[in-house]
């Protein structure tokens, strides 16, 4: 990756994460463009050359939410899938604490 990518990379993950932080304090119709570049430190040229519109970044955020929980999930992967493994058919409804762990975990360190 190229530097200049790796800069528009990050930019791009600063916006995600400033708006994610924004979304934890107020419904998605109140968040300007204003306060994301505010919060990230860029100006509006910067947000309109990643996006042409806030749900465009709120795509974009629900990709990188996904991401992250994916990766969390494949850590722990080979426990998950030998704990489905082991499970009495009867039991396979995945609302047991065992099964309902490695998400509450992910859940909670967000």
């Amino acid at each position: 990756m190229k530097k200049c990518e790796s800069k528009y990379f990050n930019t791009a993950l600063r916006m995600d994460r400033a708006f994610l932080e924004l979304l934890e304090k107020k419904d998605i119709e109140y968040i300007t463009v204003k306060e994301i570049c505010e919060a990230t430190g860029v100006n509006r040229s910067t947000f309109y050359l990643h996006y042409e519109t806030i749900g465009d970044l709120l795509t974009e955020s629900i990709q990188y939410i996904n991401e992250q929980f994916l990766e969390h999930m494949k850590l722990r992967e080979a426990i998950f899938v030998s704990k489905i493994q082991e499970c009495p058919l009867n039991e396979l409804y995945l609302v047991t604490p065992k099964y309902l762990t490695p998400y509450l975990e992910y859940i909670s360190k967000k």
